[in-house]
């Protein structure tokens, strides 16, 4: 099983066994977090954090989950106020290009 099957799956059995969570608004407390992660240990693990690991799975769970799609442009919206313009293409530049260019098209950069 592939690490977004798993996630996916983990996904699901989440909102079956917990009815009354909104697992699609994860991404506020996540927002929040990074924050503080950024004041205590810089961008880059900040970055890490939350384009690198939350930002990513979160898209990857809306491609099957309407609920999570609908929050999506929300959360990017959020990304994008927690880092300025030059952290986020810095980070993108970054990574490797497969990775890069997913993460172009779901931060429509350029």
């Amino acid at each position: 099983m592939s690490g977004a099957d798993r996630e996916r799956l983990q996904a699901t059995c989440l909102e079956r066994y917990s009815p009354f969570v909104q697992f699609e608004k994860i991404w506020v407390e996540q927002c929040r977090a990074t924050k503080s992660i950024k004041r205590s240990f810089g961008a880059k693990s900040a970055l890490d954090y939350l384009i690198g690991e939350k930002l990513i799975t979160f898209a990857r769970v809306a491609e099957d989950h309407p609920e999570f799609a609908k929050e999506l442009p929300r959360f990017l919206a959020a990304a994008w106020r927690v880092f300025n313009e030059y952290e986020i293409a810095g980070y993108v530049a970054t990574r490797r290009p497969a990775v890069r260019r997913g993460l172009q098209r779901l931060l429509y950069i350029r």
